[in-house]
């Protein structure tokens, strides 16, 4: 099995990033289905989408496939989250995800706020003049302002300590991170460390594309670099390179100052 150049892959990831959304916003209508209703005789909307992402990622037309738990059990493992399948060193046209893979894509796709996205308030100073035994005092009094919400994850952790986020956090961040990982190997890597490498350094365009702002796609790919790409090493050394790192031999873009 063959590795891509390193230049080839990071052209197509580039290539993916145009045209990427700048604000939260829902990129598929809710029309009811399932994300794996139809089988393979009908193309949900997610699977729509993520094919057109898979695609700029791959650099030629591809397609994802999501199934049900009675079908994903029946392809794989159930513990896996996608494939693509490959024949000596060329890959299908086609990645399969899993049910929980699809249903996170699809909820951030579906959400006109983002799940990823924490509410920020800061205290604004107000001022006023009180007259006090006549005469005129200035008070200063503080309140609480709704900003707009913003990304999650800082200062490597997550700025919510609530379960329930960070359970969607988590499972928003390996649902992207999946996609990616699957449409490079759709590229022709079958190499499972650099897949993961190279599909962690698209992360950001993936969630964009998916209606996310460019901030809060870098910080959930900084969560995943920061936070669960580490544990590849021990738990899935497979997945795992010492090279993928900032500068490092699978650092797409290593002169940027960005990572990943």
């Amino acid at each position: 099995m063959r590795a891509l150049r390193l230049l080839a892959v990071s052209t197509a990831l580039l290539a993916c990033c145009a045209g990427i959304a700048r604000a939260d916003v829902a990129t598929i209508a809710d029309d009811g289905s399932q994300p794996w209703d139809g089988g393979a005789a009908v193309t949900t909307p997610i699977e729509a989408l993520a094919g057109q992402i898979a695609s700029g990622i791959a650099g030629r037309p591809v397609s994802v496939r999501c199934e049900s738990d009675s079908d994903w059990a029946a392809l794989t493992e159930p513990s896996f989250l996608g494939f693509v399948s490959f024949l000596g060193d060329r890959p299908g046209d086609f990645a399969e995800l899993s049910p929980a893979v699809c249903s996170s894509l699809e909820s951030f796709a579906l959400a006109p706020a983002k799940p990823t996205k924490c509410a920020r308030v800061v205290r604004v100073a107000k001022t006023r003049v009180r007259v006090v035994r006549k005469r005129r005092v200035r008070v200063t009094t503080y309140v609480a302002v709704a900003q707009p919400a913003g990304p999650c994850f800082g200062g490597g952790r997550l700025l919510s300590s609530e379960r329930t986020f960070g359970d969607t956090y988590f499972s928003t961040a390996e649902a992207l991170q999946t996609l990616a990982h699957e449409s490079i190997h759709l590229k022709g890597d079958a190499v499972e460390a650099e897949a993961e490498c190279y599909g962690m350094q698209a992360v950001a365009s993936v969630a964009q594309q998916l209606g996310d702002t460019a901030d809060d796609g870098r910080a959930i790919a900084q969560y995943y670099a920061t936070l669960l790409y580490p544990q590849r090493e021990t738990q899935s050394p497979a997945y795992w390179s010492p090279e993928c790192r900032p500068g490092g031999a699978l650092d797409l873009t290593p002169n940027d100052g960005l990572w990943p």
